[in-house]
């Protein structure tokens, strides 16, 4: 029997992602998937559309047998970190076989010859004189592997080539024992916003739903019917997320936090906290904001990504301990008649806990404590991460939510 990991974010689960699991299929018709999946916020520090467990579920009716969710410290982080983090988890599982993802380039020996680049003694100091010139980690990246691999730096700055590449470098160094299969991504790429007969990106589904007259027989072309099903109840109910509900919060956060507290925090570099300090004196809103803070160094999502950090009170000390320690826990947010096949096998080959039910490890009251050991602190992180989400809502969604939400359990259809 093979498990199959997929890292994913499923902002929401659409066609594009049942493609790659139909597939995979095709090629490994006795497969079991496990999907690792980020929780509320996102990998670019955006709110997601829709929950952790409405997410997990979809994914399970798409296919996915068990969903676990990738640490907030892993999932709301670089390419580098985040697939790092998800590879990991999925190493540290014990019983996965493979690995499946999508990707701009399938060229699986060009990918693992552009990976071997990362470990060649040039890399370091180009990479360093890129960075120099003010250039983004992903930027540099890109423009350092080209410079080596004489590969089209345009190749490389696909966003599924980089989590791919990112992918194959963390399995490398984690000496994990995976095949790979790369499915060509289909037809609608990762920030395209037209639709293309039924399939479009994440980001086109999540840009309509903000719109005023959104069209929804051409939304129900692009996603299962159970995605379907759940998008349109949030649009009509008006229960999307909106991250401006956050920034008086954020904003209060700034003007009032010493200066040295918002130095420790991970992201925050380069003298960057004064201009965070400046902009807060000065933006209206949290559009205002990023847009102060915008640079070639400091792209979009970088900084989304800090302000999260910065609300979380997420310090380098922590990013460091937490990169040492990898994952350290499995947490199950869906799971299908199959995925209890796949817990059976995790209890028995791996030593990481299983939560399925927080309160087991941390409940509200506990995770106000100092003393928090590094598993405790990084479940802590991900529960904080949930307060936040739903404070993005109006009126605002229950608190505690991760106290009192169990894994859910749908019928495979497959």
């Amino acid at each position: 029997m093979q498990i199959t990991g997929i890292i994913s974010e499923y902002n929401p689960f659409h066609n594009g992602h049942k493609y790659l699991i139909d597939e995979h299929k095709k090629r490994n018709p006795n497969t079991h998937f496990i999907a690792v999946m980020s929780g509320n916020f996102t990998q670019r520090g955006e709110a997601a559309i829709l929950n952790k467990w409405q997410r997990a579920q979809l994914a399970i009716a798409g296919g996915i047998d068990l969903v676990l969710e990738l640490p907030f410290v892993f999932a709301v982080r670089s390419a580098q970190h985040f697939a790092y983090g998800g590879i990991d988890l999925l190493n540290k599982l014990g019983c996965v076989n493979n690995i499946c993802f999508g990707s701009e380039n399938t060229n699986k020996n060009e990918l693992m010859q552009i990976v071997q680049s990362f470990f060649k003694p040039e890399f370091s100091s180009l990479f360093q004189n890129n960075i120099s010139q003010g250039l983004s980690y992903a930027a540099a990246v890109s423009k350092t592997l080209s410079q080596i691999t004489n590969v089209d730096e345009a190749i490389l700055k696909a966003p599924n080539t980089i989590l791919g590449i990112e992918y194959l470098k963390a399995i490398k160094m984690l000496q994990a024992p995976f095949s790979v299969d790369i499915i060509k991504r289909k037809k609608a790429q990762h920030n395209d916003l037209n639709y293309q007969n039924n399939f479009a990106s994440g980001t086109a589904i999540r840009h309509c739903l903000y719109k005023d007259n959104i069209n929804f027989s051409e939304l129900k072309q692009v996603v299962l019917q159970e995605t379907f099903s759940l998008l349109q109840q949030a649009y009509m109910q008006k229960n999307l997320p909106q991250e401006d509900n956050l920034f008086l919060s954020l904003l209060s956060k700034l003007r009032l936090t010493k200066l040295n507290d918002i130095k420790k925090i991970y992201n925050v570099n380069e003298g960057l906290e004064f201009k965070l300090l400046k902009a807060a004196t000065q933006a209206k809103n949290r559009q205002e904001l990023l847009d102060e803070l915008k640079s070639k160094r400091y792209p979009l999502t970088k900084l989304q990504r800090m302000l999260l950090y910065i609300m979380l009170d997420l310090t380098k000390q922590q990013i460091d301990k937490f990169d040492k320690s990898g994952a350290l826990y499995a947490r199950v947010l869906a799971f299908s008649e199959k995925g209890k096949y796949i817990l059976r096998q995790i209890k028995e080959k791996s030593a990481l806990p299983i939560i399925t039910k927080t309160t087991t490890y941390l409940d509200s009251k506990k995770r106000r404590q100092e003393d928090l050991t590094t598993f405790e602190e990084m479940l802590s992180i991900d529960t904080y991460a949930t307060e936040l989400y739903n404070l993005c809502f109006n009126p605002v969604h229950i608190y505690g939510e991760d106290f009192i939400t169990s894994p859910i359990y749908v019928q495979n259809k497959n």
